[in-house]
C-alpha cells in the first residue's frame, strides 16, 4: 500500500501537534498509530523509519521520542 506525500505530511504534522501537547515521548505503538490515521502499519512503520533516519524523532517499543518537533511541523 503506497501512501502520497499529502498523507505521509498530514501523519507527520499529526506527530508533531501529539508531541507539542504531550511530552516528548509519545506511548503509542505504530498499530495505534496507524489506526488513529485510518492507515497500515506498514505504511506507518516506514515512514516512522525515515524519520529516525533523518534524526527527527527515535523510536521505541511501544513509543516514539521527539527530537525535533520544529522540523518535523516544517515538513
Amino acid at each position: 500500500m503506497a501512501t502520497s506525500g499529502t498523507d505521509f505530511n498530514k501523519n507527520i504534522k499529526l506527530i508533531a501537534e501529539l508531541a507539542k501537547i504531550n511530552t516528548p515521548v509519545i506511548k503509542i505503538t505504530h498499530q495505534e498509530l496507524a489506526t488513529e490515521l485510518g492507515s497500515a502499519r506498514e505504511v506507518i512503520s516506514r515512514q516512522l523509519k525515515e524519520l529516525e533516519q533523518k534524526k527527527m524523532i527515535h523510536l521505541h517499543r511501544g513509543s516514539i521520542e521527539i527530537i525535533d518537533c520544529s522540523g518535523l511541523r516544517n515538513l
